[in-house]
């Protein structure tokens, strides 16, 4: 479930960024402006969100949600499964409310004092994302019986594509209110990776305050996040992270020709849906290239990932079995387990050095600290 909620973040973040359209091809100034005088214009609004997740072009996960969102930092939003709806987040502007109906628990996240994401630095995501891409007017299309410009955005060719989780983004934006009705994202191999489609748009309703009153099950246990608190892992030589660690951390023996350990980092924090655990990073580097050896051990172990189960191909690493995947275009990921640790391998390497690397690192012959 933690995975799935982070996809749906950055879907909405997605949408968000390119919540801007043209008749013709313009300059990022131009859009930047055109985004402003529309967006700040919006006051309120509410939609249906339908999200389906594809791996290698294949359809793996399909979510429906109704959303209701109101500026500056009001949201809430329900699931949708089988015609029944349950309320799956609320922001009331200061806090963030979610609710586990299996453990009867309410997590109450303190938003920032800043938003996230100003007025400004909207501008500037979105300039900074032209810049980086090629954007072509395609023509114009109906969504939910709504007109639309339709655009394309690929990277610039100077970047290496195949480096790149997502190659080519088709958005259809509405003409009215300039935000994104439909959203295509495709891998380096032109398979499609999301498709987010929004219907029954409205705009400007007058959606009250009330909307957003969180309401506390009876019974339910309150465990408070403040986000002011929470610090980034700081970078570290792997002797300082040895000092720092609970545990033995595991090095890989064979590293490809080029790369060195480039730095660490370990977290610590409980994962928002209260998975106390330890995490340590390797980061190696080739000048622009990379791969990460993570190495994870939970208080309570989360539930597997759905999606990974339903498209990894399962491998063998010294016996023990593991899970394979390039869903992601050449973006791949190799889980696996060491005793009580689980062991993440991610990169842009191919598959048999990721077989070679994960296969070097020895088991722990440290009791833990």
């Amino acid at each position: 479930m933690r995975k799935t909620k982070v996809l749906s973040l950055m879907i909405l973040i997605s949408l968000a960024l390119f919540a801007s359209g043209c008749e013709e091809e313009l300059s990022a100034e131009e859009i930047t402006t055109k985004m402003q005088e529309k967006g700040e214009s919006i006051k309120d609004y509410s939609c249906i969100m339908h999200t389906a997740t594809y791996a290698n072009g294949e359809k793996v996960q399909e979510n429906k949600e109704r959303v209701v969102s109101k500026k500056p930092k009001m949201m809430k939003s329900w699931t949708i499964e089988q015609g029944k709806e349950e309320v799956a987040v609320v922001s009331d502007g200061e806090f963030l409310w979610s609710y586990d109906e299996g453990t009867n628990t309410v997590t109450k996240i303190k938003l920032p004092e800043e938003p996230l994401i100003n007025e400004s630095d909207y501008v500037g995501l979105i300039e900074g994302f032209l810049n980086k891409t090629n954007v072509s007017f395609l023509g114009i299309e109906d969504v939910d019986g709504r007109s639309a410009y339709v655009l394309e955005a690929k990277p610039e060719a100077k970047r290496d594509e195949s480096h790149s989780l997502v190659s080519l983004t088709k958005m259809w934006v509405d003409k009215e209110t300039w935000m994104a009705l439909r959203c295509k994202m495709y891998d380096s191999k032109g398979n499609l990776m999301i498709e987010t489609e929004i219907s029954n748009l409205k705009v400007n309703t007058g959606i009250p305050d009330s909307e957003f009153e969180f309401e506390v099950p009876a019974g339910a246990e309150i465990k408070v996040i403040d986000l002011n608190n929470l610090e980034v892992p700081e970078k570290m030589s792997l002797e300082e992270a040895r000092k720092k660690a609970s545990f033995e951390i595991l090095v890989p023996e064979y590293i490809p020709e080029g790369y060195a350990l480039n730095y660490t980092m370990i977290d610590s924090e409980t994962a928002l849906e209260d998975q106390s655990h330890e995490t340590v990073i390797l980061n190696y580097q080739k000048e622009d290239e990379f791969f990460h050896v993570t190495q994870t051990i939970y208080e309570d172990k989360p539930e597997e990932d759905v999606m990974l189960a339903q498209t990894a191909e399962n491998i063998s690493i010294n016996g023990k079995g593991g899970k394979y995947t390039n869903q992601f275009g050449e973006f791949k990921l190799l889980e696996w387990n060491i005793g009580e640790f689980e062991m993440t391998l991610s990169g842009f390497l191919e598959k048999a050095e990721m077989l070679k690397i994960a296969e070097s690192i020895p088991e722990p012959v440290l009791e833990n600290k």
